[in-house]
């Protein structure tokens, strides 16, 4: 697995998520100040797209790594591999899928989500994007 773009890879999530749990912070502790809601708001939405790039970054080089990459692959059927492979479990798997799905709608702004189906997806599924990193963490070589 190339490792350079791995180390990439497990700090972008880091940061990323990090700043998700900033948000998450934000949002439910400072009701009072409308601008910093504005703002967490804002920029939840822009981290969860940003997680879900470096997921297809992620996948990408995961699969390489497992000789089961094709180009044109969609991380729909990326994620199918991953499970297959055993990289991602039942749970993760279904996590991943409804994060996808909701950052097309984001992304795409097709029947786009309002805050709250996002911030409510995040608040739960926070733990998941944790152990997102930490399957990318497990494949960094000492």
């Amino acid at each position: 697995m190339n490792q350079e773009r791995l180390i990439k890879i497990v700090e972008d999530f880091q940061e990323c998520i990090s700043d998700i749990d900033e948000c998450i912070e934000i949002l439910e502790n400072n009701s009072d100040n409308k601008i910093m809601i504005k703002l967490a708001k804002s920029s939840l939405r822009q981290l969860f797209v940003s997680f879900n790039t470096i997921l297809e970054d992620f996948t990408s080089v995961t699969l390489k790594s497992l000789k089961k990459y094709k180009i044109g692959m969609t991380l729909n059927d990326s994620l199918e591999v991953l499970k297959e492979e055993k990289v991602l479990d039942a749970e993760l798997f279904n996590f991943l899928e409804k994060s996808r799905l909701l950052r097309n709608r984001i992304s795409h702004r097709y029947k786009e989500p309002a805050h709250a189906e996002l911030f409510e997806h995040v608040v739960k599924y926070n733990d998941d994007f944790k152990k997102i990193l930490n399957i990318a963490k497990q494949y960094l070589k000492e």
